[in-house]
């Protein structure tokens, strides 16, 4: 570092130090005070900024109804700096849905469930008690209606299905045709284990989502914290009632 910037090396020539100063007498004056740095804030992530700002605009008013520079707004930077991080409203919108993506997968890891294979998946769901299944679908049920980015994709993907090919497939894949063929394999493998009464899987899979769905959708309607606090609790009595429902008739069965 330049010695006369960090005030630490003597000048080699008259042996002061830097910022020293010299009286009209030649003597010495005492050495000035440093300035003091402002504190360092940190800076804002504009990125992130950006991608918030317009995953709520295009959840309230569809891809079409969002221009680049109303997002810039929002977050209030000029449209132009906008493009120093997504080269257009396409490349911006797929950041929000990959972003959310990847909020959702964090979200699911945390949770514990059982991984693998169908048979595998079938054996562990077996060991569980009916409990840690009605936490799980209850903790899923609250990530969709109560965390407020997570809400905010499921209405973004509700209204661009319509729009877009892709987007429908994504919605599907999350809240139709996804769950409702994991589950159908797992169901039909926990009908093999023993661990259910024999059954269709992929009718069994449509009686334990949909109710989920329709809870959601009348979750969405509640104007107050009771009502959304009775239409959650259902949650957990759907989940025991489909496990007493489905398990076998001689003792060890899944879901006591």
């Amino acid at each position: 570092m330049d010695a006369r910037r960090d005030g630490v090396h003597a000048q080699s020539c008259h042996g002061r130090l830097p910022g020293h100063r010299r009286s009209a007498a030649g003597g010495e004056l005492a050495r000035p005070p440093r300035r003091r740095r402002a504190p360092v804030t940190a800076r804002r992530n504009t990125k992130e900024a950006v991608a918030k700002a317009a995953l709520r605009l295009f959840a309230e008013h569809g891809y079409d109804g969002v221009s680049m520079r109303d997002i810039a707004a929002a977050v209030d930077v000029k449209p132009a700096s906008l493009y120093k991080h997504f080269s257009g409203k396409q490349a911006l919108f797929d950041a929000v849905v990959e972003r959310m993506d990847a909020a959702y997968e964090r979200f699911a890891a945390s949770l514990g469930t059982p991984s693998g294979e169908v048979p595998q998946l079938a054996g562990a769901y077996a060991a569980l008690p009916i409990g840690a299944i009605e936490d799980m679908a209850e903790a899923q049920f609250r990530y969709w209606t109560q965390d407020e980015e997570a809400v905010l994709y499921r209405r973004l993907l509700t209204r661009e299905q319509y729009r877009d090919a892709a987007m429908g497939a994504l919605y599907r894949g999350r809240f139709a045709d996804g769950p409702i063929a994991y589950q159908a394999a797992l169901f039909d493998g926990m009908v093999q284990a023993g661990a259910f009464a024999p059954g269709d899987g992929r009718l069994m899979a449509l009686e334990f989502f949909a109710p989920l769905m329709t809870l959601m959708q009348m979750h969405d309607g509640c104007e107050d914290d009771a009502a959304r606090a009775r239409v959650a609790s259902l949650v957990r009595a759907h989940v025991e009632r489909f496990g007493r429902a489905h398990a076998p008739a001689a003792p060890g069965g899944a879901l006591r």
